[in-house]
């Protein structure tokens, strides 16, 4: 017998949304800031190029994804017990074999797929490394962002970066991430529904409704 558990809460899942909406913008500006394919002149008096919207709107949406991850800190302390650290980190026994188990599943190993209310312990893992590579490639972008400035707030607490490891060491881990980035959004979306269809306890549909399954005895 199955019973509908509460699980992810507004917060979790408008910025989880809102995460993917930057994310994509991000990749598709980024992609034409890198290699502009179209180029057009917005505002003929003030030289608004195409390029400098793509830019604008890059960095709104960095800013976007970049508060939506201080947010999402703050509920690894303020949430309920799923969206809480200690349910994403492998602290503990049960967490601990629960780990092994999963990373057995998924290398063959192990034929019954582990059942986790919340985050199973592979992906909480996963997904902090994620969150350290957005970082990366957040100081890597507002390096870049920053050469434009010979002075003020932007060159004074980032116009170190880019002389110390060469703007184009920066270019290209922050356009080289964009691939990572890539491929995690396509194993992730794949698990997902996979795992609507071998859990039945709805991890795709879960971060729409934000009710998931688990077994009852009664």
């Amino acid at each position: 017998m199955w019973k509908r558990v509460y699980v992810w809460e507004p917060v979790v899942r408008v910025q989880h949304w809102l995460h993917v909406i930057a994310m994509v913008v991000l990749a598709i500006t980024g992609i034409y800031i890198g290699s502009p394919f179209v180029g057009l002149t917005v505002d003929q008096e003030a030289g608004f190029h195409t390029t400098d919207w793509m830019r604008y709107v890059h960095f709104v949406a960095s800013w976007i994804l970049g508060l939506g991850y201080v947010v999402r800190f703050y509920w690894f302390f303020a949430g309920n017990k799923y969206a809480r650290w200690a349910d994403w980190l492998p602290l503990g026994q049960a967490r601990w074999r629960g780990l092994w188990k999963q990373i057995r599943y998924y290398f063959f190993l192990e034929r019954e797929r582990p059942r986790w209310t919340g985050v199973n312990p592979v992906s909480g893992l996963t997904y902090l490394f994620l969150g350290l590579l957005l970082f990366l490639t957040g100081i890597t972008g507002i390096a870049l962002y920053a050469e434009s400035f010979s002075h003020g707030f932007w060159h004074v607490v980032f116009g170190w970066v880019s002389p110390l490891f060469g703007t184009q060491t920066l270019r290209l881990v922050h356009h080289g991430l964009l691939y990572a980035y890539v491929i995690f959004l396509l194993i992730h979306l794949y698990m997902m529904i996979l795992g609507d269809f071998e859990e039945e306890n709805a991890p795709m549909t879960a971060i729409f409704s934000g009710w998931k399954y688990e077994r009852s005895d009664e």
